[in-house]
Formats: C-alpha cells, sequence, structure tokens
C-alpha cells in the first residue's frame, strides 16, 4: 500500500476531518433554512445537526481524554458512561436531523 493510501486507512484523519466539516456545513444549513423559512422542521434539524457534531468530535476526542491516570480516578462507572454518551448523543443527532427534514417537509405542504 502506497504511503497515503495507509495513512488515510490507518489515522483516518482525512476522513474524520470531512466527517466534522460536513457535520458543520449541514447545520449551517439547516440554520439558514430555519431562519428562511422560520419552520420547526428547520430548527429541529439544526439542533440534530449541533447533536451530531458534538457527538462526532467527543469520539475523537474521548481516546485523549480518558488516559490512564483518568480512568482510574473516575471509576470504572463513570468511564463507561462517558464512553457510552456519544452514542446517544449521535443517535439523538440523526434522529433530529430526521424528523427535521420530514417536519420541514410537512410544513411546505402545509403552506402550499
Amino acid at each position: 500500500m502506497s504511503q497515503f493510501v495507509e495513512f488515510v486507512v490507518e489515522r483516518g484523519f482525512v476522513m474524520d476531518a470531512f466527517g466534522v466539516i460536513g457535520l458543520g456545513l449541514l447545520g449551517l444549513a439547516a440554520v439558514r433554512l430555519s431562519q428562511r423559512y422560520r419552520s420547526w422542521g428547520g430548527s429541529l434539524l439544526a439542533c440534530g445537526a449541533l447533536l451530531l457534531l458534538l457527538g462526532r468530535l467527543w469520539v475523537l476526542a474521548l481516546p485523549h481524554l480518558l488516559a490512564s491516570p483518568v480512568r482510574n480516578d473516575l471509576g470504572p462507572t463513570l468511564v463507561e458512561i462517558v464512553s457510552l454518551a456519544p452514542f446517544a448523543l449521535l443517535t439523538a443527532g440523526l434522529a433530529g436531523v430526521v424528523w427535521g427534514l420530514w417536519g420541514h417537509e410537512q410544513w411546505l405542504r402545509s403552506e402550499r
């Protein structure tokens, strides 16, 4: 394998960067949609995108924040909660995005 492909596959930095940038753009587009049409679906879509972005950043930062001394200080229960929290954020964010798109589409249908 070439060094570039190995860097992308093993470290995943490029994919993580594109994912965070994409979620940020989704959030900005949702805020603009919400402001332009004043629909509740756009606001929910923006909240969902923010939760997705927060969950993704949490996943990226977790290995650096939970070093060995911190794990020992927190204890197993709290470490488990901190490790599982991003999945709750990602699930709620995806639900917010889907529900926001559906709500905005329903709002557009009722306006026309």
